[in-house]
């Protein structure tokens, strides 16, 4: 293997078998080396091969910047994200949570911490994305000897958040979860049920209520394509579906959204769901 590329002392970037861009790690793997050079194989401790070319070349200009134990922690949330939670997780979390674990240790040793004002939501909402950060904070403890705390484990959770939703940036997360936490209330009043937050139903509820979300700031809808499935659901269920009626009158309001009609079918099939289940306990 050859090196294309110098980060730092401690990583390079190659080549592998079939022409794609690795992001080569390892305690000087790039000391003194240049261009052209063949790798000492030897050094080498992980390899990082993003899908997205973009991604990649962020993801090197960050190494280049910071230290590469950072890469690997996150290579770490990345790994326990897909496969711990099933989530699926977009490549950019490699760049932003490298740079957002350097920022929050660097801030930490300067004696600043940040305070997550939405961390209770974010347990309740996302809890295998909060699960994650919880992790993700031993690791950087273990590495570190630094512990940045549970207000910092909601933020990483938050980027994991990010990466699940196309063309959203951490910033927006705080707007979906604000949006989720008025959707439930608006049916857990309208209805007057307790949820039960361990329950499938409720989990799927607010996974579908993340993605919609993310939709009503997106301004992108569902093409309606179940219009007769959407009429016969709704003569079936009306009282279900006065709930429906009640979230999209405030989104129009509040975020001049309209739901599209597989929009209000998903979310009637959802609400009947936990209805169903108030029922049956």
């Amino acid at each position: 293997m050859k090196i294309i590329r110098v980060l730092n002392t401690n990583a390079v970037v190659s080549v592998d078998g079939e022409n794609r861009e690795v992001i080569i790690t390892g305690p000087g793997i790039g000391f003194k080396k240049k261009k052209g050079e063949h790798l000492d194989e030897s050094l080498i401790d992980k390899t990082y091969c993003l899908q997205s070319k973009e991604s990649s070349h962020r993801l090197q200009e960050v190494v280049k910047a910071i230290s590469e134990q950072y890469l690997e922690i996150a290579a770490r949330v990345v790994r326990a994200a897909r496969t711990e939670q099933g989530l699926k997780v977009n490549d950019i979390l490699y760049v932003t949570l490298t740079d957002h674990i350097h920022s929050a240790v660097e801030r930490y040793r300067a004696g600043i911490q940040l305070k997550n004002i939405i961390k209770m939501d974010i347990r309740k909402f996302y809890s295998k994305e909060y699960a994650v950060g919880k992790q993700a904070i031993q690791w950087i403890y273990e590495e570190s000897g630094i512990d940045l705390g549970e207000d910092e484990a909601a933020f990483i959770a938050m980027h994991i958040v990010a990466s699940e939703l196309e063309n959203n940036e951490v910033s927006d997360v705080k707007k979906i979860t604000e949006l989720i936490t008025s959707i439930v209330q608006i049916v857990r009043i309208h209805f007057k049920v307790s949820f039960h937050e361990d329950s499938v139903s409720y989990q799927r509820f607010i996974t579908h209520l993340k993605f919609f979300s993310a939709r009503v700031f997106d301004h992108t809808a569902y093409q309606d394509s179940m219009e007769e499935i959407y009429e016969v659901m709704v003569k079936q269920n009306e009282y279900a579906y006065t709930g429906v009626e009640k979230v999209a009158q405030f989104i129009e309001k509040q975020y001049q959204y309209s739901l599209s009609i597989d929009e209000r079918l998903y979310l009637l099939i959802h609400i009947k769901r936990i209805l169903d289940e108030q029922k049956n306990d």
